[in-house]
This record gives C-alpha cells, structure tokens and sequence, in this order.
C-alpha cells in the first residue's frame, strides 16, 4: 500500500510510505529553485494548474491514498468605518482595551459592540488550501483525498516514528501550528505541545496555545514592533479536549525569531529564523556595545532558558520515560539542541531529522496508515 502525503504550507513537501515505512521524502523547493517556497504565499494562482513539480518528476501518481498537511490559516480583519475615528485608534484608544484581556470569541464579540461605530473585528479561516489540494489531487489522478491539518501532531508521529524508541517524550515547538477547535478561542494557534508516544500511539499530554499572529495583526496598525506590543496581562489554563492547556498573547519562540530576522534585515518576510540562530554563536552576553550577533545571543539565551523549563516539565510527566524526542521548527536550533545534553544527562535526545514543516508530509501519511493497518486488523 502506498500513501502520498504532501504538506503545503512553507517548506512544501512530498512524502511516500509502503506499508508503514518511509521510502523517500522530496522538498518542493528543489525543483522550483525556490528558498522556503510555498503554493499559497509564492504563486497560488499558477500552482492550482500546475500541481507539484516533483510529483512529475518522480511520478508519484495514482497512489492507494492521498492526504495533505498544512498548518490552520485564518486572517484577521480590521474594517474601520471613518477614517477620523481610525486616527483615533492609530493614537492608542483601542489598545489598552485589547490586552485588558485574552482575545476570546466573546471578547470580541464585546469589542465590536464597543466599538460599533468605529471598526469590526473578524477572524475568518481561509479556503485557499482546499483549493490547492484539489488541484494536486487532480494531478496525482486521485478523486478523494485527506486533509486535516493537524500541524504539531504530524510533527510529533514524524519525530517519533524516525526515532530509535519504542516510548519516548516528544516535544513541539515552532512558530506556530493548528487551531483549538473550542470556538470560544479563536485564532489560537499550537506553539508548544508535549507527548507521550508508546506502541505506535501519539497521545498529548500539554499544549500551549497563541494568538501572536492575530494580535499583531492588530498591532501592526497601531505600534509596529517593540516594547509597546499588543499582549494580554495574564495567561488563561484552560482544559481543552481533556488536555490541560495554556493560552497566551505571547509569541512562540520560533515567531520571535522569526521576527528578529526582520527586524535585523535577514529576510523582509521574516523567514530567515536560522540565521538568528546562526548569528547567536558570535554574539557576547555582556556587550560593551550591542551588536546584530550580541541581540541574536540575548535572544538565544532566552530561549533556551524558556525550552529547557519546558522539557523538565515533560519529564515530570512521564518520570520513568528517559527518551526525548524533539521536533518542530525551533528543533533546528543546534546550539541549544546540544546544550540539552548538558543539562539532562540522565536522559537521551533524539532530534527529527526533519523537524520543519516539510516533516509534516510523512506525520501526515503515517497517520493514514496507522488508521487504515488498524482497520484492516479489526476486520
């Protein structure tokens, strides 16, 4: 049985399964010559005819199954209806209101009753992917086709089925991924997710939920970026599907370096993340003069401050589990990745040889297998 999955978000990619195993796994960036290419951010309008490059090439058509991986897009609208009462919100009226409190449905249900006569606020989940996955779909001669993007998930099975263990710890972290289903959390997206993975099961056991990218959305007509962001005063624990969650206004620490590398002039749409990370190695933690390497250092440290609490809080969860598996976008920090090592040396790390988004393509056609070897043994 062969399974294709392709992720369509950034770092697009096409992964092949045969009966449980990965056979091979290609970057649709390869082909097209493209750095960090994506169907929906570079050319959606010429890729819903043409499909994937290297599905042609290495003529992965007409497989037994088709599913598709992407992280849950949803935009938010900012709808002034004057442009003297949008003065007026550009000068800071509207701001305090939005960090009295988390963004929840109801909250802005209220801010638009508040605000009635000056602006609307919406947050609208995008079809285009459904759009591009029809096309791809055509194009692989295949009728039906999967597609649920459940973002750090894929990340997870990909992470945990690459590894060495039979039950291991696996943690997520990256800019960020899928949507809460609760409706009263709009706009949250995964950043930081812990799992426990055993017998070929990925059960959750934490999240950590943002809604950085809605709120600076907000921000960016009001302050830019800098000490007056947009953030609530306080988190919210909530449970959500019986797993204990957190939501907050904060940035992931994949979006905070993803936004560093704009600010520092490494890429103009902030996807040069790895040469923060890069730069961090020559910069000093007690500069005389701050420089470009020496804020991607202060950054680093940071993070690694922040990601080390959270794998000692997954450990305090499953205590008897010594293996950990990392995955996810900021999993390609290599700097920290082995400073780990150092501060847990009771226990084993195993990083996903493809922790970006281009993993998600085989977590999502390993889930298929799983469900449908499953089936077939039950009947």
């Amino acid at each position: 049985m062969k399974i294709l999955g392709v992720n369509i978000s950034h770092d697009t990619s096409v992964a092949v399964i045969e009966d449980g195993e990965v056979v091979s796994v290609y970057e649709e960036e390869r082909c097209r010559r493209s750095k960090w290419f994506s169907p929906a951010d570079d050319c959606a309008n010429e890729y819903k005819e043409l499909g994937l490059l290297c599905i042609d090439h290495k003529q992965l058509h007409q497989p037994d199954f088709l599913t598709f991986a992407s992280y849950d897009r949803r935009a938010l609208a900012l709808d002034f209806k004057d442009k003297v009462l949008k003065d007026r919100v550009l000068q800071g009226e509207l701001i305090s209101e939005l960090s009295a409190q988390q963004l929840t449905r109801k909250r802005i249900e209220e801010l638009n009753i508040q605000f009635k006569d000056l602006m609307r606020i919406s947050v609208d989940r995008e079809d285009e992917d459904h759009l591009i996955c029809k096309a791809i779909a055509d194009q692989c001669q295949m009728e039906t086709y999967n597609f649920v993007p459940e973002h750090h998930f894929f990340h997870a099975v990909c992470g945990s089925h690459l590894s060495p263990y039979d039950e291991c710890i696996v943690l997520t972290f990256d800019g960020g991924g899928f949507q809460t289903h609760h409706e009263d959390y709009p706009g949250y997206q995964e950043i930081e997710c812990i799992w426990h993975y055993k017998d070929d099961n990925v059960e959750p056991l934490w999240k950590r939920y943002s809604n950085h990218r809605i709120v600076s959305d907000i921000q960016s007509y009001f302050t830019g970026y800098g000490e007056d962001c947009i953030h609530c005063k306080e988190d919210l624990e909530v449970v959500i599907d019986d797993v204990p969650s957190v939501f907050t206004s904060y940035p992931s620490m994949g979006m905070n370096f993803s936004n560093m590398s704009y600010a520092l002039g490494c890429d103009e749409k902030g996807r040069a993340a790895g040469k923060v990370m890069g730069m961090a190695s020559y910069g000093d933690m007690n500069p005389k003069v701050f420089t470009k390497h020496t804020v991607a250092q202060q950054l680093e440290h940071v993070s690694l401050e922040h990601t080390v609490a959270l794998i000692q809080d997954a450990i305090d969860m499953v205590p008897d589990c010594k293996n950990i598996v990392l995955s996810g976008g900021y999993s390609l920090n290599c700097t920290n990745n082995y400073k780990y090592l150092q501060r847990f040396p009771d226990h084993q790390f195993f990083v996903d040889p493809i922790p970006h988004d281009g993993g998600t393509a085989v977590g999502a056609a390993l889930t298929d297998w799983r469900k449908l070897n499953a089936n077939d043994t039950d009947s």
